[in-house]
């Protein structure tokens, strides 16, 4: 079976402490996923100033390894992420600069 991935890219934090609830609650989720070993999460990069996404500073970067796609189309629309999300708040944008693709590979 092929597996489902997450990659996030974070460019910029606007608001520490939304951002900082929101990772308590995501590292809740990523704590539980290990344990139930359906998501194998891969620190990338963290706080290298010469790392570059299309011209942009990154501050860190993570991959995420799902069992299947839809895993992590799941773990996506759960509602424990879901309820991470709205840590954001109405505007994440207003919080942080960051990107998330959800993708199937081999």
């Amino acid at each position: 079976m092929k597996k489902g991935y997450w990659t996030g890219h974070v460019f910029e934090i606007k608001d520490e402490k939304k951002w900082n609830n929101y990772l308590t609650k995501y590292f809740q989720i990523e704590e539980k996923h290990q344990k139930e070993k359906t998501g194998n999460y891969i620190p990338v990069l963290v706080g290298q100033p010469e790392a570059k996404i299309q011209g942009s500073d990154l501050m860190f970067a993570a991959v995420v390894e799902f069992n299947s796609l839809k895993d992590a189309l799941d773990c996506y629309n759960s509602k424990e992420y879901q309820e991470a999300l709205n840590e954001l708040g109405d505007n994440p944008e207003d919080t942080v600069v960051r990107n998330l693709s959800i993708f199937e590979g081999s």
